[in-house]
């Protein structure tokens, strides 16, 4: 994960030292933006948009030149999987669910297909793509009998017991690489308008608590809410939360999916000689 983040973080320092020796134009905007938030991982492994939910945040921009934009953001989310309303087999019968709501604070970098000058009309849209960097918060819960849980705090494949020494409990702050793209255009009048699709790639399995394989009930607490939580099987039919068998996909990592649909308005707009 380091060495992933280490790449990035060369790559756009390399991006914005490069092309900010053509710097022509310094613009300031902030704008807010509503759409939706859609979980992808082991509660939803055929990336279905069926539980997506809304999502809004706020953001600012800084131009570098006319091809480079930073920005800051920050949004929220609900993320919601349910194995009952899979068409999975497998996951009709192990019944989990989860819904977490999410806090994230990112940084990126937009690069611009083509020239994107505010304040000109000949180049006032652009297609972009755009990376950088996230960091979220999480708390997985679910509701039994009436009653919300924290899942997190019940270590329900074992994490956190000295007899599955490799389950350490999951951290609730975890960094996430926003990959996607948009478009922006600008309406005159210091008004920007953007649409913008990005998928977030976190470096854990547990978005949704669920991760490798069952533990076993009696030592996470048989007859507990914890044991009653790790296998929810028998609620639906015969219990198939066998010690050791496979619960999620360990290999494979959470993410999930956020479109924007935002208007930002341009605080300045400060001509800058080009760079000798």
């Amino acid at each position: 994960m380091t060495n992933k983040l280490q790449v990035l973080l060369s790559f756009m320092a390399a991006v914005v030292l490069f092309c900010s020796q053509s710097i022509q134009a310094q613009h300031s905007e902030i704008g807010l933006w509503v759409g939706t938030g859609t979980y992808f991982g082991d509660l939803n492994p055929d990336y279905s948009l069926a539980k997506t939910r809304p999502a809004f945040g706020a953001i600012y921009r800084y131009t570098v030149n006319d091809y480079i934009m930073l920005k800051a953001g920050i949004s929220a989310t609900r993320l919601v999987g349910n194995d009952a309303t899979s068409n999975n087999p497998y996951q009709q019968a192990r019944n989990l669910n989860f819904r977490s709501n999410l806090i994230e604070l990112s940084g990126q970098i937009d690069l611009h297909f083509q020239k994107y000058i505010i304040g000109n009309a000949k180049h006032a849209f652009t297609p972009y793509l755009t990376t950088g960097l996230a960091l979220l918060y999480f708390n997985p819960r679910t509701t039994f009998e009436g009653e919300t849980y924290n899942l997190h705090e019940l270590g329900t494949e074992g994490q956190g017991n000295p007899d599955y020494t490799g389950r350490k409990p999951y951290k609730l702050l975890q960094p996430a690489i926003p990959l996607g793209g948009g478009i922006k255009y600008w309406m005159r009048k210091g008004w920007n308008f953007y649409v913008e699709i990005t998928y977030r790639q976190t470096f854990t399995d547990y978005l949704d608590d669920v991760s490798s394989t069952f533990a076993d009930n009696y030592l996470i607490g048989d007859g507990t809410i914890a044991a009653e939580l790790a296998d929810r099987s028998d609620e639906v039919g015969d219990p198939i939360g066998y010690t050791g068998k496979q619960r999620g996909f360990i290999t494979d990592k959470d993410g999930y999916l956020m479109t924007n649909v935002g208007i930002t308005y341009t605080l300045f707009n400060r001509k800058c000689p080009k760079a000798k």
